[in-house]
């Protein structure tokens, strides 16, 4: 049994093929177009899929896609669209930040977003580059493999705790954000992944630490890891107030409060400006 395994909703698009329980190949879309984390973790980028890393996945494995038997995407619409799941339209605004965010949308692009998503299966079908097509002929909107869409937090978890060496462990997922969830906690135990709590949005981690990301004068969901590059060079100066802004609760939940990092710190450092002493202790105290 072969699983297509795509991770494309945001960013560091890339596939991984599963045979009978085994990685077979596993390919980043970047390291085939070239472009970091293959595409920005916009809403109106969502449509597009790794084909050439699910070509090379394909490839290496020795089949074509209408070989595979089950695909696997790394995000749940549905746990999103709510009371909206059995509805033919969603209704987008031409102009979405200049409207009012709906009280059950998180974000004016949501719709597009979701819907992006939710046509994933049409896009893998008929999407891919006229130089790939070979691979993908055959393929419709409704297979012949099966379509799973899992929850971004589960995936995350699975690819832990399923290719570790363990067959009882404690997992923990944290993330700028899934579906709802930014951080989980669970049991895994063989083939069962038990969550015992999740954090939900709008309290993220990884939020915090794009946010801190662009206030040091860097692109936020791209370039953290040069903040943790600064925390090197720091001290930590300014720990006392990230635990104001991280509060912690019960059973290793908590939330996040406003930042208000220039009230905090000072004005916010420009893309290519000099790094001074306190950029260093900011990255180090976060």
């Amino acid at each position: 049994m072969h699983t297509l395994g795509i991770n494309a909703a945001y960013h560091d698009s890339s596939a991984c093929i599963v045979r009978d329980g085994v990685v077979v190949a596993a390919s980043e879309e970047e390291r085939f177009t070239h472009r970091k984390h293959a595409k920005r973790p916009v809403p109106f980028s969502t449509w597009e899929l790794p084909y050439h890393a699910i070509d090379d996945c394909l490839k290496q494995a020795g089949i074509v896609l209408t070989d595979v038997d089950h695909v696997a995407y790394s995000y749940d619409p549905f746990l999103l669209l709510g009371r909206r799941n059995r509805d033919a339209t969603i209704a987008l605004p031409i102009e979405p930040s200049a409207h009012p965010v709906p009280a059950e949308w998180e974000a004016a692009w949501d719709p597009l977003f979701l819907a992006s998503i939710v046509n994933a299966p049409r896009q893998l079908a008929d999407g891919a580059p006229h130089h790939l097509r070979e691979r993908f002929r055959g393929a419709r909107s409704d297979g012949p493999y099966t379509w799973h869409f899992v929850a971004h937090h589960l995936a995350h978890a699975a690819s832990a705790f399923h290719v570790s060496p363990f067959e009882q462990a404690a997992v923990l997922t944290l993330d700028g954000r899934g579906e709802k969830a930014t951080t989980g906690y669970a049991i895994g135990r063989g083939t069962d992944l038990e969550w015992l709590g999740q954090v939900q949005m709008p309290h993220s981690l990884g939020l915090l630490y794009e946010e801190v990301t662009e206030y040091l004068g860097f692109l936020r969901s791209s370039d953290e890891y040069k903040v943790m590059a600064l925390a090197s060079y720091g001290k930590p100066r300014y720990a006392s107030d990230f635990r104001e802004i991280v509060c912690l609760g019960d059973e290793g939940r908590y939330t996040i409060q406003p930042a208000r990092l220039i009230e905090r710190f000072g004005p916010a450092r420009e893309r290519g400006g000099p790094l001074e002493a306190r950029h260093f202790d900011v990255a180090h105290s976060l």
